[in-house]
């Protein structure tokens, strides 16, 4: 299927910080999401996409059931002071993993951590799933994650945050293996109040699987990057100050009162215009609240 770049630009969707195990082909990127391995070839004026075996999922996958235009031109509408932002990233979407737990044990990888390393992190945990053909995996289970040590973790260079992957698969395995994919049924405060309440997982992480993982696009995650942008665009008194759990709802709801149901992809366009800049320099480090 042809998508034109000013409805999608695979290659801004897939790192700007949602997916992290896409890969960078001749002409254009290649990746795996839940039981599907997805290709995009960048053409003239857009991409070709196909998915396999399943011949639609990359249509659920880039959201392409919904315009790109309409919702810039939606977002502009409410907010106009992100048009530069906008018009700087065309086909900048908000992704829909198919694996709501691939979501979550992702951004567990997220924390104080570099693109780079949580990239080669989330790539080792997707090798331990089932191939899907050569070079791409369906994302382990929660049952697979739940047999896994902290000493073989850290091995992998996972850190601290071996434990906390570890300990955090067990729980979800005793309360139930779909648990995290049952909170795309509750409302978003719900759903980020039950993510929350497993130790390891704060504020920022919790709204990260919210909005990528459970479907709620209200959903708002603040790290130290889209902290300073909100400063710079909405907050410019806080500027120079630190993030405070008090400010982080602040912000959070500042953008679900002007975006509503689009704050999450209002969000994005500040968020990767931030990192951008980062990348050019110092590579970016994903802080967590």
């Amino acid at each position: 299927m042809f998508v034109p770049s000013e409805e999608l630009d695979v290659g801004l969707c897939v790192s700007s910080g949602q997916v992290f195990r896409w890969k960078k082909t001749e002409g254009g990127w290649s990746g795996a999401d839940g039981t599907n391995r997805i290709d995009a070839f960048e053409k003239p004026g857009g991409w070709e996409i196909l998915s396999l075996p399943d011949e639609t999922a990359f249509n659920r996958y880039f959201r392409l059931d919904r315009s790109l235009i309409e919702i810039s031109a939606e977002i502009l509408k409410l907010g106009p002071e992100l048009r530069p932002y906008i018009e700087s990233h065309p086909g900048l979407r908000v992704l829909k993993p198919e694996f709501a737990h691939e979501t979550l044990f992702s951004f567990l990888c997220t924390p104080n951590n570099h693109l780079s390393r949580i990239t080669k992190m989330v790539e080792y945990l997707g090798s331990l799933g089932r191939q899907i053909e050569k070079g791409h995996f369906e994302f382990p289970s929660v049952e697979k994650l739940a047999s896994l040590t902290e000493v073989e973790l850290r091995e992998k260079g996972f850190g601290y945050r071996a434990k906390t992957i570890m300990n955090i698969a067990q729980e979800i395995q005793r309360r139930n293996p779909n648990w995290v994919t049952n909170l795309r049924t509750l409302s978003y405060e719900d759903a980020h109040r039950e993510l929350c309440g497993l130790n390891g997982i704060g504020p920022k992480v919790a709204d990260c699987i919210c909005l990528f993982g459970t479907y709620h696009e209200e959903a708002v995650p603040i790290d130290t990057h889209l902290w300073q942008a909100a400063c710079d665009v909405y907050f410019p008194k806080w500027k120079g100050t630190d993030l405070t759990s008090k400010k982080y709802q602040a912000v959070g709801n500042h953008f679900r009162e002007r975006f509503g149901k689009l704050a999450g992809w209002a969000h994005q366009y500040l968020f990767y215009s931030r990192i951008l800049g980062y990348r050019k320099g110092t590579p970016p480090v994903y802080s967590s609240p």
